[in-house]
């Protein structure tokens, strides 16, 4: 069981890693933050990590009966969160403000705290942080981690998932508290050029999510 849990913990953080992307999704949301004085900074990333758990585990409490209750797939999920993905990173390609995601460098004035709040949950926990496709991740995880007739073992690999899910949020608040002194040695122009090239991969992961739901779909095996 200890090997099985051991290999259970390496797939998930493997599969839901590259997805996920917390490292480059911390770049992203701190571009939002960049205006912000430490104390509301602090006090916005709180809310970040707390709407990513609930997104997160809530996908995983709720995930099967959410698709049962909609008669949904897995593949029509990795679709449709990969278009998602896909225009979430052609809007930061596309825009220079936005795909820098700036907020005046002053000190955090109403307006603009009013702005970066307004975005808390969407787009900057749900797509950035966690997106579509992490949600399709952890579902397929799911359907691998329940051993029918062994429910010991079905909760106990579930439980593995929420710690895969916890550990990928503590590396976004890791360097969401720590992004501004990152950005602050690379500057401005370095944080711009880091900022394009996450979009541009993570565009590249909405396409590969895309392909993947198409192949699944009408049962393809060429892509």
């Amino acid at each position: 069981m200890i090997k099985g849990s051991i290999f259970m913990f390496i797939s998930s953080f493997m599969a839901l890693f590259p997805v996920a992307n917390p490292v480059g999704a911390g770049f992203l949301v701190n571009g939002f933050l960049s205006g912000l004085d430490q104390k509301t900074r602090m006090s916005i990333i709180r809310r970040i990590v707390t709407d990513y758990l609930l997104v997160g585990l809530g996908s995983l409490a709720v995930g099967h009966f959410v698709l049962a209750l909609f008669d949904l797939s897995l593949p029509i999920i990795q679709l449709g969160g990969g278009l998602l993905i896909c225009r979430t990173a052609l809007q930061w390609l596309g825009d220079s403000d936005a795909s820098a995601g700036r907020v005046s460098k002053r000190n955090a004035d109403p307006i603009s705290l009013r702005a970066v709040e307004s975005r808390i949950f969407y787009p900057i926990t749900f797509p950035i942080s966690i997106g579509p496709g992490s949600v399709s991740v952890i579902l397929t995880m799911m359907a691998s981690a329940s051993i029918r007739g062994d429910w010991v073992r079905s909760l106990l690999n579930y439980a593995i998932i929420a710690v895969v899910i916890v550990l990928m949020c503590s590396i976004l608040y890791l360097f969401l508290t720590q992004g501004q002194k990152i950005i602050r040695k690379i500057g401005d122009n370095g944080s711009i050029v880091i900022n394009k090239m996450v979009a541009f991969f993570t565009f590249c992961v909405g396409i590969q999510i895309v392909v993947t739901g198409i192949a699944k779909i009408f049962h393809l095996t060429a892509l």
